[in-house]
């Protein structure tokens, strides 16, 4: 076997070896700058162009070390952070999105807070004001929101991002509920997906919260 043929088929090894790590990457849900996600696409056109005499001549170990190192710096770089899961006493499990340096809610307090839930077993929306300039005002421990948000809320800080599972019993509860114009049928028992943003608690924030929210 040629010296060239040889070269070659290291080449092109290290080639596919690099460009799988990215692969793998990417399958494992992981996020890859689209820059990188190219090699995917172009693997092959990369390993047939690697086959030409003077790519052949070019390929030098010092350029494989290289293309190891972006690929194993992609794969750091792609890596998420995951959130810790915890768990309350009641079953309550929620994991920190954002953290905010805001007040902390009490029993009583006014609280402006975002939110999206949904079903965890069907997906189905149920809730979602997530995007709306307008938040939605209540008081800690008035009964307006599921019990498991409650519970929430009282642990958060303004500013935070939470994403919590609600078992059944501080959610809908035995009974779920009905659906209507525009809301999903919840069945009974159902365990929700919900993710809460403490937008403000007025009075133990440093900036002033417009009114211009729904308050209950």
């Amino acid at each position: 076997m040629s010296l060239e043929i040889s070269g070659v088929r290291t080449m092109a090894a290290d080639l596919r070896l690099a460009v799988g790590m990215l692969s793998l990457a990417a399958a494992a849900g992981l996020t890859v700058p689209a820059t990188h996600m190219g090699a995917i696409s172009f693997q092959n056109a990369l390993v047939t162009r690697a086959s030409a005499p003077a790519m052949s001549a070019s390929w030098k170990p010092a350029r494989r070390d290289a293309l190891w190192a972006a690929a194993a710096s992609v794969l750091l770089a792609a890596s998420p952070v995951r959130a810790e899961e915890v768990t309350t006493s009641s079953g309550l499990k929620y994991s920190v999105v954002k953290s905010g340096n805001g007040g902390q809610p009490a029993v009583g307090d006014l609280i402006a807070i975002r939110f999206k839930g949904k079903v965890a077993a069907t997906g189905a929306v149920f809730d979602d004001i997530l995007e709306s300039p307008e938040p939605y005002y209540t008081r800690v421990g008035s009964g307006n929101v599921l019990a498991g948000v409650e519970e929430a809320v009282k642990l958060m800080h303004s500013g935070d991002t939470w994403d919590l599972t609600i078992p059944g019993d501080l959610a809908f509860g035995s009974k779920g509920r009905s659906a209507s114009p525009g809301k999903p049928r919840i069945p009974p028992g159902a365990v929700i997906d919900f993710r809460l943003e403490l937008v403000a608690v007025p009075g133990k924030d440093d900036d002033i919260i417009e009114q211009n929210g729904i308050i209950d």
